[in-house]
């Protein structure tokens, strides 16, 4: 019979995945050189934001 993991065994597997995604992103940050892949993906998002919103705004 399986057992729930502990709150503790829960929040220790947050941090982890916190620190992974921090790594990954400080690579791609500076990996990328001129053109940073995380500048690219943060103008990706604002765009598609601002025609969501656009969108969103129009009359029925």
């Amino acid at each position: 019979m399986s057992r729930k993991p502990s709150s503790a065994a829960q929040g220790q597997a947050l941090a982890e995945y916190l620190v992974a995604l921090l790594v990954l992103t400080m690579l791609f940050g500076i990996a990328a050189g001129d053109d940073a892949v995380i500048d690219t993906l943060l103008t990706a998002v604002q765009t598609a934001f601002s025609r969501l919103s656009t969108f969103l705004s129009l009359p029925l």
